[in-house]
């Protein structure tokens, strides 16, 4: 082969090459697609090329944009086949607080029809994390504001100062039951020291007879070196310590018990929208808790802004087992199997020790149509808190991260009440008391 030849094919082979690198980094393709255009007053940083996702699952390219009347006009090129709702919702959605963004289609009704190319829709415009942030500390200084003020009728202050003002007339309530019941109650306890006091020295005493009785010592020595006989009396010996030893664990329960409420308040930047959580957390010893309570509370008649996939008046019931800083609870969440696991890596510290994150999963046989979108994923939620102080905490969290994930602020109350628990370790030794005297029986 001469130079020449070589010379032309090595050229031949540069410009496929990079006529080849072209067509790659140009995201060219064969594939048919149709066009709608988008309108958005702020489409905050999408970018052409970014993806199209219909419910999660890219469907296509975002093509040019450009300005008209003070108006962002996007075009989405979707690929052909894929039906789009006149009723589908437009929005810039993000893969994450910080993460790349994308054009997110909320799927329509087919009643209403489909769109065509050359359709043009109007979008919703997004918020951004400077105002979402902006908005959420301006609420939340509303609602500490109105907490410890005057609050409007029907806001949140207003709410949750008129479910304290509730709580304070219960506890009034059960101040002025106890304070009635307290004097026997206190004669009682003392009454039962006095008996454990005497139960020792009698136990004192009856280890000396015993030890007499075992050396043979004494009329009573010979008289109950029968073998029966004494059986009989180390039996009752037995069930004298039995009896002083559940005493003192009934007392003792009665101090350990712990009873806190607890109010979870959080804000759907997606559906524009709060689901509040309320239950009570029952730990009867250290590192041992029970969890009741109800979770996205509401009015299953209220119609939401946006497309909200999560179920109202769902039940809490958990188990809870804690070691230093971790806390597993398991049992029912949102009415559905599963658990929920916080740390909080420097527990005890003044400063660091206020900062958790939390991850909960539940519902894993999930197979339902909710707003004509099939869930069949487990539902997997994570977050973070920070406390402001020891009764007020806000922080950050993720929902339904396998199938529709949500971004949602977080402000979390929780507070001890020490008159139920007082009544709750009472319950407790009336149980144990009833307990007993069944096995005497």
């Amino acid at each position: 082969m001469s130079n020449e030849a070589r010379v032309g094919a090595f050229v031949l082979a540069g410009m496929a090459l990079l006529a080849t690198g072209i067509f790659l980094l140009g995201d060219f393709t064969f594939e048919r697609r149709y066009t709608v255009q988008a309108t958005f007053s702020d489409v905050s940083g999408l970018a052409e090329d970014s993806q199209v996702k219909l419910s999660g699952v890219e469907v296509g390219k975002v093509g040019r944009m450009r300005f008209n009347d003070g108006k962002v006009y996007v075009e989405a090129r979707i690929r052909h086949g894929v039906p789009i709702y006149r009723d589908a919702v437009f929005s810039v959605g993000s893969t994450g607080i910080i993460g790349s963004k994308f054009l997110q289609i909320d799927q329509g009704h087919a009643a209403a029809g489909m769109l065509e190319g050359g359709d043009t829709v109007t979008g919703v415009d997004p918020v951004s994390i400077e105002k979402a942030l902006a908005q959420t500390l301006a609420s939340l200084q509303n609602l500490l504001g109105g907490l410890n003020g005057e609050a409007k009728p029907g806001t949140l202050a207003a709410n949750l100062n008129a479910s304290v003002e509730h709580v304070r007339s219960l506890t009034a309530n059960l101040d002025e039951m106890f304070g009635d019941i307290k004097p026997e109650l206190t004669s009682a306890m003392q009454r039962m020291d006095s008996v454990a006091q005497k139960l020792d020295s009698l136990l004192t005493r009856t280890d000396r007879i015993m030890a007499n009785l075992d050396e043979g010592k004494g009329p009573m020595g010979a008289l109950i070196s029968d073998e029966k006989m004494r059986a009989d009396v180390k039996g009752t010996v037995s069930d004298l310590r039995e009896t002083v030893g559940n005493v003192k664990d009934m007392v003792g329960r009665i101090n350990q018990f712990k009873v806190y409420w607890n109010y979870d308040w959080r804000y759907d930047h997606a559906i524009r929208g709060s689901h509040g959580d309320i239950g009570l957390r029952i730990e009867p010893r250290e590192g041992r808790y029970y969890y009741a309570g109800g979770s996205n509370l509401g009015n299953d008649s209220d119609v939401s802004r946006r497309t909200d996939y999560q179920r109202k008046n769902r039940v809490d019931a958990l188990l809870g087992f804690g070691w230093g800083g971790v806390d597993l609870g398991v049992g029912v969440l949102r009415s559905a199997g599963g658990g929920r696991l916080t740390w909080t890596p420097m527990k005890g510290d003044p400063l660091w020790g206020r900062f958790s994150v939390m991850g909960q999963a539940y519902d894993f046989g999930r197979n339902r149509v909710i707003e004509g979108r099939t869930f069949n994923k487990p539902q997997f939620d994570a977050g973070a808190l920070a406390r402001l102080h020891r009764l007020v905490g806000v922080g950050a969290r993720v929902e339904d991260i396998a199938e529709v994930p949500r971004y949602q602020t977080w402000v979390n109350v929780n507070f001890e009440d020490k008159d139920i628990a007082y009544l709750f370790g009472m319950v407790s030794f009336g149980a144990a008391g009833s307990k007993g005297r069944s096995k005497s029986k």
